[in-house]
C-alpha cells in the first residue's frame, strides 16, 4: 500500500502588516494590491521548525533565486515536519493570487493551505503544483479557485473570507525524503498591467571554448520579476531569444567565433515583459564543434507558430480572462481527475471544464463558440476525436471539424492547444486508427500554426496498461499525469514564445 507523507510549512507576513487595519495592502501600483512579499534576501526567517523538520535560510547559489531562499527539509523519518508562524492578513478571495518560485527534491507536488478565519477552515487549491527534481519553476495559484477543506473541490470559496495564515505543503515521492526551496513569494490581488523594470548591470564573461557566463541585477519592482528571457546577437545577425531563466544568471555555449552580444528582459508573474537590459558583448574564441541533435517536436513547432500565437494572444487583450484555461472534449475531459491533474502541470490560473461523454468532433465544432463566449479563456486545451470513426474519409471530416475549433479560438483571441487523442486498448502495434487521426490532426495544426500537445506520443513511450483503465479512458493518476506531462512540454514553449519581445526592439 502506497504511503503518502505530507510536508508542511506555514508562512506569515511580517508583524508590521498587523497594523490598525491589518487587512490593508502593503503597497499598490500597476493595477495590483500587494499584501505579502518575501524574498528572504535580508536574512529574515520567521519560521520555527516543528516535528521532524529543519527549516532554514539557504544561500547556496543553485538553490536561491536572489541572495537567499527558504529551505524546508525532512530531518528525521516518520511523522510530520514543518514550521509555523502567524500574521497573514488578507480579506476577500476574488482576484487574489499566491505566487512563488520553487525548486524541489523528492517531491511530487507543492501546494498551500490558506486559513480562513471566518469559517475557521483552511482553503486549498484542487490542483497542487507539479514539481520536478532540481528544476526551478514559477507557481501562480488563483485563490478564488480554492475550496474549503471541509467542502468538495467543486464548491469554491466564497468572496467573503479573512485569511490569517498560509501553509505550504507538499507530497513526497514514494520512498523519498523530500525537501524544497521557496523564493520570490507574494500574495497580490488583480492582474498586473505594468511591465517590470528592465534588468540592469548585465555582464557577459568568458568566451574561451565558446563558454559564456551571463549575470545581471534583479529589478526592484512592486511585483517580483519571475522569469528572465535571454537574447543573443551574432555579428551581422538579428536578435534571437535563446533561453529563459528564473535565476538572474545563465550560461551559454556559442559555436561561432567572434563577438557575441546579449540582452535580457524580465517578466513578472502575469507575464508582462520589461524593456531589454543594457547590451553586453564578449568575444568567443575556439568554439567547440557540436554534433547536431534533433530538437524536440515541441520546440520545432514553436519556431513555426511563435509569431502567429503572439498575434492571436494580442487579439485577445481586453476580451479574454487572464489565466483562464478551458478544457474542451469528450468523456476523458469530463472527468474531474483529467483537468485537475493537467492543471497541476500548468501550475497557475483557473480551469473551466467542458467535457461531455460520447461526443465527437462535430459536437466540438458546434459548441466551441458557446464555450468561448461564456468562459472567455486565455487558452483552450481541446481533445476531440476519440469517439470518431478512424476510416480515412471520417478522419478527413473529423480533422476539418477540429480546424473549425481552431478558427473559432483564433477569432476570439484565445490561444488553442490541440491535443492528440490517446492510444486505444493496450497493444502498441494496433494503433493504426489513432495514428491516422493524429497524423492528420498534427498536419492541420502545423498548417494553421497553432500548438499541439502530444498526449498520444507521451503515452506510447509508457506501459499502456498503466495509462488506460478500460483501454479507452485514462487512469486517474498515471494516465492523466502523462497527459499533463505532454501539456507541460507544450505550454512551456507557448510561454517562451509569448515572452519573446525581440521583434519589438
Amino acid at each position: 500500500m502506497r504511503r503518502t507523507i505530507v510536508v508542511l510549512v506555514v508562512l506569515a507576513a511580517a508583524a508590521s502588516a498587523m497594523a490598525a487595519d491589518k487587512f490593508e495592502p502593503i503597497s499598490k501600483g500597476g493595477g495590483i494590491e500587494v499584501y505579502t512579499k518575501a524574498d528572504f534576501d535580508k536574512g529574515d526567517n520567521p519560521f520555527d521548525a516543528q516535528g521532524r523538520a529543519a527549516v532554514a535560510l539557504e544561500t547556496r547559489p543553485d538553490y536561491v533565486v536572489g541572495g537567499r531562499s527558504l529551505h524546508v527539509r525532512r530531518k528525521e523519518a516518520g511523522g510530520y515536519f514543518g514550521g509555523r508562524t502567524q500574521g497573514i492578513a488578507v480579506r476577500g478571495s476574488r482576484g487574489l493570487n499566491i505566487a512563488f518560485c520553487v525548486r524541489a527534491k523528492g517531491m511530487q507536488t507543492i501546494s498551500v493551505n490558506f486559513f480562513d478565519a471566518k469559517k475557521r477552515d483552511n482553503t486549498t487549491p484542487t490542483s497542487p503544483a507539479r514539481v520536478q527534481d532540481d528544476i526551478w519553476r514559477t507557481v501562480v495559484f488563483a485563490v478564488e479557485d480554492f475550496h474549503h477543506n471541509s467542502d468538495p473541490p467543486q464548491r469554491k470559496v466564497p468572496a467573503d473570507t479573512e485569511h490569517t495564515s498560509l501553509l505550504f505543503h507538499g507530497r513526497e515521492l514514494k520512498g523519498q525524503s523530500g525537501e524544497y526551496w521557496i523564493d520570490k513569494f507574494i500574495i497580490y490581488r488583480g492582474v498586473d498591467t505594468q511591465p517590470p523594470d528592465p534588468p540592469a548591470g548585465l555582464k557577459a564573461t568568458g568566451g574561451a571554448n565558446g563558454k559564456v557566463e551571463l549575470t545581471w541585477t534583479e529589478p526592484n519592482d512592486n511585483a517580483f520579476p519571475a522569469v528572465y528571457s535571454i537574447y543573443r546577437k551574432l555579428e551581422g545577425k538579428e536578435w534571437v531569444k535563446i533561453g529563459e531563466s528564473i535565476q538572474p544568471r545563465r550560461g551559454d555555449l556559442v559555436t561561432t567565433a567572434g563577438e557575441v552580444t546579449y540582452r535580457v528582459t524580465a517578466a513578472d508573474y502575469d507575464n508582462n515583459c520589461s524593456r531589454p537590459s543594457n547590451a553586453a558583448a564578449v568575444t568567443v574564441t575556439a568554439p567547440p564543434k557540436i554534433a547536431l541533435v534533433p530538437l524536440p517536436r515541441q520546440m520545432t513547432d514553436r519556431q513555426a507558430y511563435a509569431e502567429n500565437v503572439r498575434k492571436i494572444h494580442a487579439r485577445g487583450v481586453g476580451k479574454v480572462r487572464h489565466d483562464v484555461f478551458l478544457f474542451a472534449g469528450d468523456s476523458i475531459t469530463a472527468a474531474d481527475s483529467y483537468s485537475n491533474t493537467l492543471e497541476q502541470w500548468l501550475a497557475r490560473g483557473r480551469q473551466v471544464r467542458r467535457g461531455v461523454g460520447q461526443m465527437k468532433t462535430g459536437y466540438g465544432k458546434a459548441k466551441i463558440g458557446e464555450y468561448l463566449a461564456r468562459a472567455k479563456p486565455e487558452f483552450v486545451i481541446a481533445m476531440y476525436g476519440t469517439n470518431d470513426s478512424k476510416r480515412p474519409d471520417a478522419v478527413t471530416q473529423g480533422v476539418a471539424n477540429m480546424a473549425a475549433v481552431v478558427d473559432a479560438c483564433v477569432a476570439a483571441g484565445t490561444v488553442p492547444i490541440i491535443t492528440t487523442i490517446p492510444p486505444r486498448r493496450f497493444d502498441k502495434k494496433k494503433q493504426d486508427g489513432q495514428i491516422r487521426f493524429n497524423t492528420a490532426l498534427v498536419k492541420m495544426c502545423r498548417e494553421k500554426k497553432v500548438p499541439i500537445s502530444y498526449c498520444f506520443e507521451e503515452m506510447m513511450r509508457r506501459d499502456l496498461r498503466k495509462m488506460l483503465g478500460d483501454g479507452v479512458h485514462l487512469r486517474p493518476t498515471t494516465g492523466n499525469d502523462a497527459a499533463g506531462a505532454a501539456l507541460h512540454k507544450t505550454i512551456q514553449q507557448i510561454y517562451f514564445a509569448l515572452r519573446d519581445t525581440s521583434g519589438s526592439w
